[in-house]
């Protein structure tokens, strides 16, 4: 346990390669301004990388703690993930305050009820619980993505490709993830140091494939008046008859909505 394999290491270090050009993309084309979290993230992710090979490569760490001490890193990560995907969400769909508004309250409820579901199912076995909170937290991540591309898909909403690409690549993981702890799980309980490695080397295979995505889609910067859209009728009238009074109905119901609930009982 004192040495990572070697194919391990040649995908992390093309995942600190990739995340450092995603960095540097992101600062030389002043991106960074627009999604601040977003960038954050990115820079966590690489921080986690060294951390996890400083961890793995130090002599004289029990399995379990290697264990705990790779999964509070996942922790702070995952937490970075779902505010990063929220800053982007919430710059898709900016013009459209009620809808938003729907998104967010979905998704901070469901992830709530899935910690406290995994807390309460998985008592004093924490080694189940790490496992549990990671696959249900991507299962929630997963569903709220695909939910809100959905909603951005029926209603025609305009989003540059960029924020789309980042999305999808967020949504990708999660389905990965979720794939892999359902079939590797079992295995990696009955015989962690066998199949640890190759748990490793999926899950940042398919984050690799993720980053190399990003590099793409932050090759150009991001549209200067993407955050600025004004809330506007001539965003509705950029619409089909049709799905423009759907969408304009929707987001006014919602925000009358979130008024009534804001307002003093």
């Amino acid at each position: 346990m004192s040495s990572l394999p070697h194919n391990v290491l040649v995908l992390w270090a093309c995942s600190v390669s990739a995340q450092l050009i995603t960095l540097a993309l992101l600062f030389s084309r002043n991106s960074f301004r627009k999604l601040p979290l977003f960038t954050a993230y990115t820079a966590l992710n690489f921080c986690q990388v060294v951390y996890l090979v400083i961890v793995y490569s130090t002599p004289g760490l029990s399995r379990q703690k290697l264990i705990d001490l790779a999964w509070y890193s996942e922790c702070i990560t995952l937490f970075a993930q779902g505010w990063a995907t929220a800053e982007i969400l919430k710059v898709t769909l900016k013009p459209y305050q009620g809808i938003w508004g729907l998104v967010w309250r979905a998704l901070a409820g469901t992830s709530i009820f899935v910690v406290l579901a995994v807390a309460l199912m998985t008592q004093g076995d924490w080694a189940a619980k790490w496992f549990e909170l990671n696959r249900g937290y991507h299962l929630t991540f997963a569903a709220a993505v695909i939910a809100s591309l959905g909603v951005v898909r029926y209603y025609s909403i305009q989003v540059p490709s960029a924020y789309k690409i980042i999305l999808g690549g967020f949504c990708f993981y999660s389905c990965t993830e979720i794939l892999l702890n359902a079939i590797l799980q079992p295995l990696l309980k009955a015989r962690y140091d066998d199949y640890q490695p190759v748990w490793q080397s999926v899950t940042m295979l398919s984050f690799l494939a993720v980053e190399i995505v990003w590099v793409a889609a932050l090759w150009k910067p991001l549209p200067v008046d993407a955050r600025q859209a004004p809330p506007s009728d001539s965003v509705y009238q950029q619409l089909s008859p049709e799905i423009n009074k759907r969408l304009r109905e929707l987001n006014e119901k919602l925000l009358r909505l979130w008024k009534m609930e804001a307002r003093p009982q």
